[in-house]
């Protein structure tokens, strides 16, 4: 995957994450988190099976397994936390994870110090608060949650870019989601006993459309991204996600666009392209 098409496919799980923060918000009216994320990683899971079988391996067995744990308590935290929080609220919050990526490569991968990306990142991540102020509504413990979601996924790419360097992404990501999957059955064994609620039209959907373009798609594009950009700059882009998840609740919930939600918009697609630019011009002089 060449650089241009690694941005591509991350502007294109931004708009699939983008928009299932509202999908999954209303499933949970219907079907309990847990259950939801383990119907979602099985079949996520399922649906790369065939394309991996002859190429597992151990290397990427082993660090696809282990980074799967902090996707594991990200997707955990911000599916918990969707239950008490709106979901432009938890795309503000989750979006805090490119603030922290950065933060993490310098204590975990040994990067140098670099105020330029420490200061991009804050900049977007300003442009992106300014697209929710007026629709940041939740309760404590929801945001609290969706905070940890934060965490464990810049944790989740910085382990990405560190274990993925050698690595097959496809089957690195299959590790990762049969590992999200066997968890989610571990923290709550009656889960598996509720497949009656894919019965439900909306539910059955939306776990459709989550297992194959947000999880197994998705993480798949993310993690081949990674490898050839770097986890620093895929989750600058990847911050279009929460400005989606926004876009898209604003369509089918008629929230209105104000000045803010262009302001923050433009303030945002400016620093994606200044830091994309700045990147491309480092890898060229070497």
């Amino acid at each position: 995957m060449e650089r241009r098409a690694a941005y591509g496919g991350l502007i294109f799980v931004a708009v699939v994450w983008g928009t299932t923060f509202p999908i999954i918000k209303n499933t949970l009216y219907f079907i309990d988190p847990i259950s939801f994320l383990l119907f979602r990683f099985v079949i996520a899971s399922l649906v790369m099976l065939p394309f991996i079988i002859k190429r597992i391996n151990r290397r990427d067995a082993l660090y696809g397994s282990l980074v799967g744990i902090p996707l594991f308590l990200g997707y955990i935290t911000q599916t918990f936390g969707l239950e008490y929080t709106s979901p432009s609220m938890s795309g503000l919050i989750t979006g805090i994870y490119v603030i922290l990526t950065p933060i993490l490569s310098i204590i975990l991968l040994k990067n140098r110090v670099d105020m330029i990306k420490i200061y991009l990142t804050i900049t977007a991540f300003a442009g992106m608060a300014l697209m929710t102020v007026n629709s940041t509504s939740g309760q404590i413990l929801g945001n609290v949650l969706t905070l940890g979601t934060a965490f464990f996924y810049a944790l989740q790419m910085i382990l990405t870019e560190k274990y993925i360097l050698k690595g097959d992404p496809m089957v690195f990501t299959f590790f990762q989601l049969v590992v999200v999957a066997i968890l989610s059955l571990v923290a709550s064994p009656g889960s598996a006993l509720k497949v009656g609620t894919l019965g439900n039209g909306y539910v059955l959907f939306s776990v459709l459309f989550n297992a194959v373009l947000g999880t197994s798609t998705a993480i798949w594009i993310m993690s081949a991204s990674i490898k050839r950009t770097s986890a620093y700059l895929s989750a600058l882009i990847l911050i279009l996600e929460p400005v989606f998840a926004v876009v898209v609740s604003t369509i089918f919930f008629h929230y209105p666009i104000t000045s803010l939600m262009i302001a923050g918009g433009v303030i945002i697609i400016v620093s994606m392209a200044f830091a994309i630019n700045r990147e491309n011009k480092k890898s060229s002089s070497y």
